[in-house]
């Protein structure tokens, strides 16, 4: 039994969740002192709001490229020459933190626009506190965009433990922000305890990456073709990477016209529904990427199939029932985790509603995560570039045409209909994939 199981799960997905339930249990009681100090209020909208955009550009500029590209690239080279995957390791996190510098730094001075732009339903006051916050929470992604260069190193390597840790620190920054800072500087001090964490979340991944013998050097090896291979790659996952939180960005405008409190309401939602989305479908989909880029750096396409039908109905079976609990569970899961305080019984209810509704979501969801990274480990990122682009549209028409109806739960009614849509349009399309690899293989050419 125990055999059969250490087959059907990937090795390293154990630490992996066991980190990842942490980190969420954490988020938990992050969201707890959320609720009891802040209340569905405007100054807690105000930070919701702030956090998107630093996060949006650190998607599109860095983390795209990462998780497209790093692991199937390093993995290849890793096999060849080490001399040449250190420098390409390299070349990678200078142009990271390069490229996250500059972006913090565009970020801080048109904070004021930036913030009309993602809440437009506020007034100004409450504008500028966005655009306060943001130029503080700019500073984040510089430590982001280094620990997820060496994350994805870590990845390829198959270290997750400390890869893991790293939201678990990240989390407890911004729980520490909360507790000892708001008091005296209001929601100014969860803004300085998310970046404290930021920088927790690099030093973790930067310590274990040393250990590994990993040695930090400046590169701009940016003209070899494994450098250019990753912006080939990268390129695409520019646009649909952050579709997410593109998705999200959107739905925050869309809630800034609601009743105060909306933006943070559907955030906690979000943040519940999100749990078994990761502790599944990131997981399993994380530790399962570098075993499916070695299948095809090693020719092995019938072990890709094989790994990737059990890694995905593991995900799908699994995510379903988990949803279900959630959907059970939904009220005194909110009331237990966020009811007292400031956040009152109106506020339980409608968080309780808008995560009943996003529960019909998580199967999809967590299952994506697997079939992107299936392409991804073909080095095809544009198929399920494409397809969350669609899934995108999707979500937000269907969210803008629903919310005159359904108001909030509108929201994660539009994010259900695209991501169901995306699911099966990549199911159907790694398939014809899949058959291409084969009749390469068969004809000895190049995968």
């Amino acid at each position: 039994m125990k055999q059969r199981l250490a087959k059907l799960i990937p090795a390293g997905s154990v630490v992996l969740g066991i980190t990842i339930l942490i980190s969420y249990s954490l988020g938990l009681v992050r969201d707890h002192y959320f609720a009891r100090i802040f209340g569905a209020s405007r100054a807690l909208d105000a930070y919701n709001a702030a956090f998107l955009i630093p996060d949006l550009l650190f998607n599109i500029l860095v983390a795209s490229g990462i998780a497209a590209a790093f692991v199937p690239v390093l993995t290849g080279l890793l096999k060849l020459d080490a001399k040449r995957a250190a420098e390409y390791a390299n070349s990678v996190i200078t142009a990271a933190i390069g490229s996250m510098i500059i972006t913090s730094a565009i970020i801080m001075v048109f904070a004021g626009p930036i913030s009309a732009l993602v809440v437009p339903g506020f007034d100004l006051t409450d504008r500028a506190l966005v655009a306060k916050i943001l130029r503080v929470l700019a500073i984040s992604p510089i430590f982001f965009g280094i620990s997820n260069a060496i994350g994805a190193m870590l990845v390829t390597k198959r270290r997750f433990l400390y890869y893991g840790l790293s939201p678990v620190l990240y989390n407890l920054g911004i729980i520490g922000g909360t507790i000892f800072l708001a008091p005296r500087f209001g929601i100014m001090g969860v803004a300085f305890g998310t970046v404290g964490g930021a920088f927790l979340h690099f030093a973790v991944r930067w310590f274990d990456a040393r250990r590994s013998g990993f040695v930090f050097s400046f590169k701009h090896a940016f003209k070899t073709a494994e450098f250019k291979q990753t912006i080939k790659l990268m390129l695409p996952k520019m646009f649909g990477h952050p579709i997410e939180l593109a998705t999200f960005w959107a739905f925050t405008a869309i809630s800034s016209t609601l009743v105060p409190g909306s933006v943070a309401v559907m955030s906690f939602a979000r943040n519940f529904e999100s749990v078994p989305v990761s502790l599944i479908g990131i997981t399993i989909a994380t530790t399962t990427f570098p075993i499916l880029a070695m299948t095809i750096v090693d020719r092995s396409v019938e072990r890709f199939r094989k790994v990737l039908r059990n890694s995905f109905l593991l995900i799908f079976f699994t995510s379903i029932a988990a949803a279900l609990v959630t959907f059970l569970i939904r009220e005194p899961l909110v009331s237990l985790a966020l009811g007292g305080g400031a956040f009152k019984a109106g506020d339980i209810e409608r968080t309780a509603m808008a995560l009943g509704v996003f529960t019909l979501a998580i199967p999809a969801e967590a299952s994506i995560q697997l079939l992107a990274r299936a392409f991804y480990a073909t080095k095809n990122t544009i198929i399920p570039v494409v397809l969350s682009i669609a899934g995108f549209i999707i979500s937000v028409g269907g969210a803008y045409l629903l919310v005159p109806r359904y108001e909030i739960l509108a929201l994660p009614l539009g994010f259900f209909m695209g991501g169901a849509v995306e699911l099966v349009l990549l199911g159907f399309l790694i398939s014809i994939r899949t058959k291409k690899l084969f009749d390469h293989v068969a004809k000895n050419e190049i995968l």
